[in-house]
């Protein structure tokens, strides 16, 4: 029954392809963030540095995006140091592709990075005949039949950590049972971030022994990773800033970028500077909030243009604000470049976490917490619903349904001592009691190595 239905899945994939490959074809030329990398999936020998790259039997690692990658790099940097293999580091998005080659694109020697490719049939050949990897691993849950099933024929081992399946997922994989679970079959080891997710991947059709939980391997971020390049930013911009109160608003959605500035702009205290970061989730609205933010008539800056005047800008942004300016005096930043929002935490006294008050599923809610900084989200965190709600539980921060919350809770964090000083104690404790989860995923990828 397993090849007429795999069989079947590739005559729908070739039926689709003609369709498929004009519309990515349109979307890749008008510059469409979905057309990015267009032929490089399509046609994986087309990816840079092909004939460059040694590619001796290394370990395929595939991460989706940007969240993924910074998720991984701890993970990824013990790997290199344990097999002594080189690293095939696959991703969907542009914005991954471009931190990947900012972070490993100078070390040619270990890590060959490059976009993930299709499903089709000879799209995977293509690449499996150019990787030749000796174990195949995704950062999170992605589920790809023919590659999977490819990679069990040619008894390359398929691992999938971080691993969690949205209950949307779950149902989905569950209508699809008579095909999917051939596809599960294949998987060799899935180590979840919580035992939530275990039984979904055992009643889907992995095997039980091949089901571990070793925890979230967001909480292993490390701040070892600063560079010393970025260390100095960090400090240039805090000798601008000082005096201030600080409030970071990362990743962004669309709506959710006016409900901030709304709430900033309510801000009223004598013989007080607030500055806003805001960073948005997709570069491309770059302009967009650019635009939003003139509207609102408040002292503008792009975080790209601090960098290139040497950070000497014209007042009421110099080292001396308070003889310069008036009292309430109201700036933000538009964080414009791809990476920083990390270290931009360090600077804040509170952090907003943006895609929580729009349906999308939430962002990161720990990366504040690594500075012992509280976090304010929204009500719509699917993605990271553990996580939330462990952050409630301990106060490490809020979550707010409405604007008016939301301004309460910027308060709260702005001037309640007690409440900040509980905030970055619990927010410190947290990831601290659950950091390790890269070294036993590691663990438990070395022995798959070695059978």
């Amino acid at each position: 029954m397993k090849k007429p239905l795999f069989i079947l899945y590739n005559l729908l994939l070739i039926i689709i392809l003609p369709f498929f490959f004009i519309w990515m074809l349109f979307l890749y030329f008008i510059k469409d963030k979905r057309g990015t990398g267009f032929f490089n999936k399509l046609f994986p020998s087309l990816n840079r540095g092909v004939n460059e790259f040694n590619f001796e039997n290394g370990v395929w690692v595939h991460t989706v995006s940007l969240g993924e990658l910074k998720a991984s790099a701890n993970f990824i940097a013990l790997l290199i140091k344990e097999i002594r293999k080189p690293v095939y580091l696959s991703v969907v998005t542009k914005t991954g592709y471009d931190y990947a080659k900012t972070c490993y694109g100078k070390d040619k020697e270990h890590i060959y990075v490059f976009y993930f490719p299709y499903d089709f049939y000879f799209s995977i050949k293509s690449v499996l005949g150019m990787l030749n990897p000796a174990l195949f691993i995704s950062i999170e849950t992605e589920i790809w039949p023919n590659l999977f099933n490819m990679l069990k024929k040619r008894k390359i081992p398929v691992s999938i950590i971080n691993a969690r399946l949205s209950n949307k997922s779950y149902k989905n994989y569950l209508v699809l049972d008579f095909f999917f679970k051939y596809v599960f079959e294949s998987i060799g080891l899935v180590l979840c971030t919580s035992g939530g997710y275990s039984d979904k991947f055992f009643k889907l059709g992995v095997k039980k022994e091949n089901i571990h939980i070793t925890g979230n391997m967001k909480f292993d971020s490390s701040l070892a990773n600063f560079t010393e390049e970025i260390a100095k930013k960090m400090e240039n911009l805090k000798n601008i800033f000082k005096g201030g109160r600080v409030i970071v608003a990362g990743s962004t959605h669309k709506e959710e970028e006016r409900l901030i500035l709304d709430a900033f702009l309510k801000l009223d205290k004598k013989d007080e500077n607030f500055f806003l970061f805001i960073a948005p989730r997709h570069p491309e609205r770059f302009e967009y909030v650019n635009n939003l933010i003139s509207g609102y008539n408040l002292q503008c800056y792009r975080l790209s243009s601090i960098y290139s005047s040497n950070y000497k800008l014209a007042p009421p942004l110099n080292n001396d604000f308070k003889k310069a300016g008036s009292a309430d005096l109201k700036v933000v930043i538009l964080v414009d470049i791809i990476g920083e929002l990390m270290a931009i935490y360090s600077l804040c006294d509170v952090a907003f976490i943006g895609g929580s008050m729009v349906q999308a599923g939430g962002h990161n809610l720990l990366e504040p917490l690594f500075f012992g900084k509280p976090v304010i989200f929204g009500k719509y965190v699917e993605n990271f619903s553990e996580i939330a709600g462990k952050i409630i539980e301990i106060r490490a921060g809020k979550k707010v349904a409405s604007p008016e919350e939301l301004y309460n809770a910027l308060l709260h964090y702005l001037y309640d001592e007690k409440a900040i000083k509980d905030a970055r104690e619990s927010g410190l404790n947290l990831i601290s009691q659950n950091k390790g989860s890269s070294l036993k995923n590691l663990e438990y990828i070395a022995g798959l190595l070695k059978k």
